[in-house]
């Protein structure tokens, strides 16, 4: 009798405890401030020649800001006045373009509105600084820091390495593409590269005159560096994604202003963050495109505008010598 008064009150307790527990429920629902919507730019300009020779397509995004919690896409801005400014007085409009991208569905290339851009045909020229106005319909007036494109010669020395697999740091065996850059000493200079690949397919389109097309487009994240000050991750002349034989690669080395330099790095690690308790806490990540007449950071827009001149190495190819050699 004792053994089940003491279940019975066991069951009691158990069920008393579920009760308080669930009872304890509340739903707490978080006032977040909102700061409105802002503009973000979206703009790369590159003093590199477009790929069959003729001047470059240079292109400029611009967007606004939506709530953190909403899930539409970002609203393209498709009605302001953006124009490329240089220090010789000379000023070039952009014309709002909506790019055509293929659709598989339908077999075709149909226009993509949320991919809309400003668009400019021009080669920038060295030595040369450049910012970028932007008038929305509202009559916010924006202007980007002034940016040089630098004239810089020297280009890195690609080549490939064969390596075992290495478990301790995560390693495939295969071949790896690496690189070496030419710092000089005088001036400060700061760079960021980037792998190609290029792939080469036959157009069909007229079957009478079969193209051959060869086209090549960024294969890896930006690996950073510059002659001023480096660390460890700063001087990784390695891409760590394995390459395979007969493909090929080049790399193009983009010279960038200090501004760019850090913002694209504190972007780099603020991606990668993981949120651990060993992370270092969040930076923000400050527009380089100021509000014409605001008086607080929080008056600028988001994003970058970003100017460099670009150096390309040789074309390389992944061959089995590669693996004989190392």
């Amino acid at each position: 009798m004792e053994i089940k008064e003491m279940q019975r009150k066991y069951i009691h307790l158990v069920v008393l405890a579920f009760i308080i527990l669930t009872g304890c429920e509340k739903q707490i629902e978080l006032d977040l401030p909102s700061v409105g919507s802002k503009l973000v730019v979206d703009g790369w300009l590159s003093s590199e020649p477009d790929e069959d020779g003729g001047e470059r397509l240079q292109k400029v995004r611009l967007t606004q800001s939506i709530p953190y919690f909403e899930t539409k896409d970002y609203p393209v801005v498709k009605d302001a006045q953006v124009i490329l400014k240089d220090n010789k007085g000379n000023a070039f409009s952009m014309t709002y373009t909506v790019p055509l991208v293929y659709d598989p569905n339908l077999g075709k290339e149909v226009a993509d509105e949320k991919k809309g851009r400003y668009e400019l045909r021009k080669n920038l020229e060295m030595n040369t600084s450049y910012t970028l106005y932007i008038k929305t319909a509202d009559g916010q007036e924006y202007e980007s820091t002034s940016q040089e494109v630098t004239d810089y010669i020297y280009a890195p020395k690609i080549f490939v390495e064969y390596r075992d697999a290495n478990s301790s740091i995560d390693e495939d065996e295969g071949y790896y593409v690496n690189f070496e850059p030419k710092y000089v000493d005088e001036g400060d200079f700061y760079f960021c590269w980037e792998l190609y690949k290029i792939e080469s397919y036959t157009d069909w389109s007229d079957p009478e005159n079969p193209k051959e097309v060869t086209y090549s487009y960024s294969y890896s994240n930006l690996l950073f560096g510059s002659n001023v000050y480096t660390s460890v991750g700063e001087s990784e002349t390695q891409f760590d994604l394995n390459v395979m034989q007969g493909e090929r690669y080049f790399i193009k080395q983009h010279v960038i202003a200090r501004g760019v330099y850090d913002f694209l790095r504190l972007a780099e690690e603020q991606r990668d963050n993981e949120g651990t308790q060993f992370s270092p806490p969040p930076a923000p990540l400050r527009s380089n495109v100021k509000r014409i007449g605001g008086k607080t950071l929080d008056d600028d827009a988001l994003g970058y505008f970003i100017i460099s001149s670009v150096q390309r190495t040789d074309i390389i190819t992944i061959s089995e010598s590669v693996k004989a050699i190392n």
